[in-house]
Order: C-alpha cells, then sequence, then structure tokens
C-alpha cells in the first residue's frame, strides 16, 4: 500500500523532495555576482570561515567588517576581475562577522584552506591557493596568511609562491600542495601526460624553493643540475639552490626508478597479499635499470608484466598530504602505459618519502602478481584522486578510480590478507557496465603500506535489475545491499583533494552519482529503485564508519528534480566541506539553472532561492555523527562550559526546537530544568546520556537558561528562534 501510494504522488506530482531536516541548515548565498563557495575550516576561536569567489561583493551587508588583503605578486595578468574572499562565520554559521578579499582581479579565486596544525589542535598557520591566469606563470598559486584569525586578523599574505601549471592538466585541475607542521609546503606544477614539465618542489617556511637532501634532482646554485644525494654534492648543501621529483620519463634524470639492478630486481609485498618486483613504482614500464650517467643504456619495455612506456613524456602528480608530525610526504600520482597487445591504459602510485626525501615505501592499489604466483595486468585505468591521513589508526586514506573492470582492479573490500574478517560497505564492481568511472577508498598503514580497509563507491545505475536484499542497518533505510546481488552501476566520481578523516578515523568525501545511496538520516534523499520514479545526476556527501563497511551518514544536495522525466537536478556543484563536532558543513555552487534545492533554517546573510549562479551552503546535522573530538576548538558557543569535568555539547544553539544533549563520559539518566528570562522554570525532565535532547517546540522565542545535574549542577544559555 506504501509503495502504491508513493508511485501515485510519483504520477500525480512529478516532482518529490525528500528532507528530514534534523536542525540542518541550507541556503544560498549571493546571486548578484556568480558566487562561489570552494572551501570551509573551522578554527580554534570557534568560527568557521568559507573561501571562494563573485564578480562582486555586493551581496554581503554593507555593515559587515571588510579587510583588503595585501598580496605579493599573484601572477593574474590575465585575470577575470573576480574577487577572491575569506568570509567569517560564527560558529554556528549564522552571521558573516568580516570578510576579508583580494583587490579585484588579483586572483581568480581562493580554492583551498589549510593550516599547519594537527587536526584538533589549536590553530597555527594558515595557507591558501588559488587558481591564476597569467601569461608567463598562470595556474595557481600558494600563500601563508600574516596572521591566523585566531591570534590575529590578517592584513594580507607574508609570502605569495606562483605556481605554473597548465590549463586542464593535474596540476591546474587538482592542485596537489599540503603545508607540514613545520610551515613547509610540498606542491605540483607543471604539466600531466603530455611533453611538456611536470615536477613536485618543497618549499621552506619563507616560501622559497629548498633542498631535499634525498631527492633525486638538485639545482645548483652555478647553474645546471646534480643527480644523487645533495649530501654527496662536492659543494655541500649551500651549493644546492632547491630539488626536485621529475615527474617526467628521462633517461638523464631516472627519477622514480631503480638505478641499480639489486633495486630493479627487488622483490617485496604488495601491502596484500601479492607481491612486485621493483623498488620504484616506475621499475614495472622498464625491462632494467635506469643509469643516468648512459642515458643511451636506460632500459625500455616491457618490464616484467608486459607493460611499456607510452608516447608521452610527463606523468600525472595528483596529490600530496604531509604528516603534520614529522614531514613525512605521501604522493598519489598515475602514469600512461601500454598493454603487451599496445593498447594504451592508466597506472596508479601512492609512495611515502620522509622528511630528507628517502623513499619508505610505495603502493600500486592492486596486484601486480597474485597471491597465488600468477602475474597480471590491471586493463583498466586507474588513477589517485585525494590522500588524508587517519591519525587516529595510523593509516593513510587513499582515494582512487577505475575506468572500467577486468579480472583484476583496485583491491576489493573482503579480500585483505591482513584482515581476513573485513568487508567494505561495497566490496567490488558489480553489474556489467564496463565503460565507466567508478571510485574506490582504501586505507594502508603509514608503516608500511599494508592494505587495511576498502570499499567501492559505485552507486546504482538507474534502471538495474540484480538488486539484493535489503542492508541489515536501519539507517540505510530499506536501501538494497550492494554486496547482495549483482546490480548495475554508474559512473561515480568523488570530489579531487576534498578527503577528510575524522578524530575517529571516520572518512568523509564529497561526490557526484546517479540512483546514489541516501541514509534514513539524510537531509535530502534519493527515490528508492523500489518506490517507483526516477533518479538524476547529484551531488552528495558522505561519511563512512572508520572500517568503511558502513555509510553512517549519505545525502543529497541537488535541485528537486522531476522523477518522471529527470529534468531539473544535476544542479549542484559541491567543493568543500568540514566536520566539525555537530555535524558536516559542505559547500559549493548551484549553476544557475534547473530546479531549487531544498533549503532549511536559511539565516539572515542566505538567500532561500537562487539567482543565476549563486553559492551553497549546507551544514548538516544528524546525531549519530556527533563527535566533539572533531572540534578544533572548546571555545565555540555550541559549547557551554569549559571548565566542567565532563564536557557538554548542545547544538543547534540557537535552535528552532529540538535541542540535542551530547555528553560523551556520561551513560546514564541525569534530571534538566529550563528557565525563562524571568526565572520561571518552564520545562523540567530526565536526560538518557550520552545522547539525550530537550523539546523546546513549545516555547515561545527568547532567550532560555537549562539546567542539567552535571558536575554539581552548571546552567547554560539556550536561544530559541
Amino acid at each position: 500500500m506504501k509503495k502504491l501510494l508513493t508511485t501515485l504522488l510519483l504520477f500525480l506530482f512529478g516532482t518529490v523532495i525528500s528532507v528530514h531536516a534534523q536542525n540542518s541548515m541550507a541556503t544560498y548565498a549571493g546571486g548578484s555576482g556568480s558566487e562561489i563557495f570552494n572551501d570551509v575550516v573551522q578554527l580554534s576561536n570557534g568560527h568557521i570561515y568559507i573561501i571562494g569567489a563573485a564578480d562582486d561583493l555586493n551581496w554581503i551587508a554593507a555593515s559587515t567588517p571588510r579587510t583588503v588583503l595585501s598580496h605579493p605578486g599573484i601572477a593574474n595578468n590575465q585575470g577575470s576581475g573576480k574577487f577572491a574572499f575569506v568570509l567569517e562565520f560564527d560558529s554556528l554559521l549564522q552571521q558573516i562577522l568580516h570578510c576579508y578579499h583580494l583587490p579585484a582581479g588579483a586572483a581568480e579565486d581562493f580554492r583551498f584552506i589549510k593550516t599547519s596544525n594537527l587536526p584538533g589542535n589549536p590553530t597555527e598557520d594558515i595557507f591558501l591557493s588559488g587558481n591564476t591566469r597569467d601569461s608567463n606563470d598562470g595556474g595557481y598559486f600558494i600563500g601563508k596568511l600574516n596572521n591566523n584569525f585566531v591570534d590575529g586578523a590578517p592584513t594580507g599574505f607574508s609570502w605569495i609562491h606562483n605556481v605554473y601549471a597548465v590549463e586542464g592538466a593535474y596540476p591546474k585541475i587538482y592542485q596537489p600542495w599540503d603545508v607540514g607542521g613545520d610551515g613547509r609546503v610540498v606542491f605540483a606544477t607543471g604539466d600531466s601526460h603530455d611533453y611538456n614539465w611536470s615536477a613536485i618542489y618543497r618549499l621552506n617556511p619563507s616560501g622559497q624553493r629548498e633542498p631535499v637532501p634525498n631527492w633525486r634532482i638538485h639545482w645548483k646554485a652555478g647553474g645546471g643540475e646534480f643527480y644523487g644525494s645533495a649530501f654527496d654534492f662536492p659543494g655541500g648543501l649551500t651549493g644546492i639552490l632547491y630539488s626536485g621529483i621529475v615527474f617526467k620519463r628521462d633517461a638523464n634524470r631516472c627519477d622514480l626508478r631503480s638505478t641499480d639492478a639489486s633495486d630493479y630486481n627487488l622483490w617485496q609485498s604488495d601491502g596484500n597479499g601479492g607481491m612486485k618486483k621493483g623498488k620504484w613504482p616506475l621499475d614495472v614500464l622498464f625491462n632494467g635499470p635506469c643509469n643516468p650517467g648512459q642515458p643511451g643504456n636506460s632500459g625500455a619495455g616491457p618490464g616484467y608484466t608486459g607493460y611499456s612506456p607510452s608516447g608521452t613524456f610527463t606523468y600525472g602528480p595528483s596529490s600530496i598530504v604531509i604528516d603534520r608530525r614529522n614531514g613525512d610526504m605521501y604522493i598519489g600520482f598515475n602514469f600512461k602505459s601500454v598493454l603487451p597487445d599496445g593498447n594504451p591504459d592508466f597506472e596508479p602510485a601512492v609512495l611515502r618519502m620522509n622528511s630528507n626525501g628517502d623513499l619508505l615505501w610505495w603502493s600500486r592499489l592492486y596486484h601486480e602478481v597474485q597471491p597465488g604466483g600468477s602475474i597480471t595486468n590491471s586493463s583498466p585505468d586507474q588513477y589517485v584522486d585525494a590522500l588524508a591521513i587517519d591519525y587516529s589508526s595510523e593509516m593513510l586514506v587513499v582515494q582512487a578510480r577505475c575506468h572500467g573492470n577486468n579480472v583484476e582492479n583496485l583491491w576489493e573490500g573482503d579480500q585483505i590478507a591482513a584482515n581476513p574478517g573485513a568487508s567494505g560497505f561495497q566490496n567490488n564492481f558489480t553489474g556489467s557496465s564496463g565503460n565507466i568511472h567508478i571510485s574506490w577508498l582504501g586505507k594502508l598503514l603509514l608503516t608500511n603500506g599494508t592494505l587495511m580497509h576498502s570499499t567501492y563507491v559505485a552507486e546504482y545505475a538507474e534502471g538495474t535489475g540484480g538488486l539484493g536484499a535489503a542492508h541489515p542497518d536501519p539507517n540505510l533505510d530499506g536501501w538494497p545491499n550492494p554486496n547482495a546481488g549483482w546490480p548495475n552501476v554508474n559512473t561515480t566520481r568523488l570530489g579531487v583533494n576534498m578527503l577528510k578523516s575524522t578524530a575517529d578515523g571516520s572518512v568523509i568525501v564529497l561526490g557526484k552519482g546517479r540512483r546514489t545511496i541516501t541514509t534514513a538520516n539524510a537531509f535530502q534523499k534519493m527515490v528508492k529503485p523500489g518506490n517507483g520514479g526516477l533518479s538524476c545526476w547529484n551531488d552528495f556527501v558522505r561519511q563512512y564508519n572508520s572500517s568503511l563497511s558502513k555509510p553512517l551518514y549519505s545525502s543529497l544536495v541537488v535541485g528537486a528534480w522531476d522523477t518522471l522525466t529527470q529534468q531539473g537536478g544535476d544542479n549542484v556543484r559541491l567543493r568543500g566541506m568540514f566536520k566539525t563536532a555537530q555535524g558536516i558543513i559542505v559547500v559549493g555552487q548551484h549553476t544557475g539553472t534547473g530546479h531549487e534545492m531544498p533549503v532549511a533554517s536559511v539565516p539572515a546573510w542566505g538567500n532561500t532561492s537562487y539567482s543565476g549562479e549563486s553559492a551553497v551552503a549546507v551544514y548538516h546535522r544528524a546525531a549519530n555523527i556527533v563527535n566533539p573530538a572533531d572540534s578544533p576548538t572548546t571555545i565555540s558557543s555550541s559549547l557551554a562550559d569549559n571548565s566542567l569535568k565532563n564536557t557538554v555539547l548542545l547544538y543547534p544553539n540557537p535552535t528552532d526546537g529540538l535541542l540535542h544533549v551530547h555528553i560523551q563520559t556520561m551513560s546514564a539518566t541525569t534530571p534538566f530544568e529550563a528557565f525563562n528570562s524571568m526565572g520561571q522554570r518552564v520545562l523540567r525532565g530526565i536526560l538518557t546520556l550520552p545522547n539525550g535532547h530537550i523539546d523546546l517546540r513549545t516555547l515561545p522565542r527568547g532567550t532560555y537558561w537549562l539546567r542539567l545535574d552535571v558536575d554539581g549542577g552548571k546552567v547554560f544559555p539556550i536561544l530559541k528562534q
């Protein structure tokens, strides 16, 4: 009967919005100048900072304080006149407290914002990158702000470094860079899969390229290059200007290849029960080591699995993450190859280097030699799209992608040698649709690259059969279990270099799919296959648990499409996200076409409708993703009293009715009382902890005082909207 009713509603009305508000906030911003929000972060003053760009800033209230940031040398002489901005919000995104921006045309945008501190620790230095268009140094820039908002307001950048990056190439699209705890920045530059130049360099804390002793290639103070360890340079380190990793097939440099027979012939574990040959990840393409002293004798293909190098020279560096504790560098990339039958292919690799540039390990993310001993090719193209560090379990989180499917592909979630009982939410590719891109997540031990967890991320194809039984987790809302049946899946791409690991090891991604699985606690749900109605292309946010075995939260952010015609959707582009103690903030842009996305609790600075290309911000809240350890601060207005032995988290505050109370260190019942501004008790009851809630919907708007029987009794201010 329920299914029949749903089908009837679809027939009668077409467009269906399935929204579960849960005190979430969803809003548009701007509308006068092609606004876009690109990234978001919360700092240890509790405030939230969103970066982006707009044609003008007229949509920001004139009363909002503004600071024009100094910008020493950003190269953007072919720019479009946009304003790159940083908006400072209060801890609940209710007010814009300050607007920091570059002059019009100084840069095309601010794209990524990063801090040098460990996650959850007090904010240290702040770094921004942004796109540029310039006749000489066009690509992107990286800069360090001259203050961090917490200790003081920035007035500009301490330094700027312009990065050459070819339009359409990985360094331009992905902006691969990260900053360590010592303020050193590692970044990629140049081209990819072409004939130009591609390399990775490191900047010192003053923003200048510096030597990395055990990288292979060094540029000398007197001109020219030196190959080998910088410690062996006759003039010593003082004679080296800077070093690099050259992502280019070049017999004179031999980067990412073994340079002697013992390293080339080294057999080692592949991290998942199989073996691989070669100390370096590019050895697989060649029939011998590379000798930089004899360029004509540096080997050719094929390598031991039958792969040969492609005709293009440069590789594709795509992601960089630095361990804030020790400066270790994790680099993800891919390179073109040629299969034994002559067809083209792409192979991925992830490597770890210490701060001196020594290679510690690398991973291919699939078997070159099966556990049983057979040599295989993995003919689907594979790419590394993002990296993150899970500090809670000392693992590297890898986000990869494959084009198509074959016998050997990115590792399955239930065939993990070091973790036999593991099972990912989606263990493997299913169905028969081969010419698609699907994504993958894996966790590798930081120490040696051993695989511990993995899952595919491939949403259902429209109209697929072969669906299995419903997933047993109630939060999966009756969706078919991806590990049952054999359904066709559809192209699913996760956002490049937008991968986050939380305090408890959960993993958060942004993605684009079709019949996207959403959870029962989602803000915006997808209509399930069994309920009738068509899906549409959509952007979504998802938080997996630490073992990647199930989503804790998965929600669409898209225009409310017509479920009969599929029209009106595919019009929100999610660009950035941040996990707070209370939930997940996602930001992006509505394309200015199609239907409205659902909005909720729109703040005074926001809009209920789009007007042309408009910025988008959504604050997703759900009880099962609350974690006070995800907050970088104990000062946020959502945290009532830092002096408490038992930290109390109240959210949302202000609230429109339902107030959540989280006390992680308590598992019991406790009484509460609420008083109005006249001191009259207006509510009383019992809370069940650690997660409880208080219903204030019957109370009029205003300020109330909540008394909790915690640590001898504490009182907290609450604003009812």
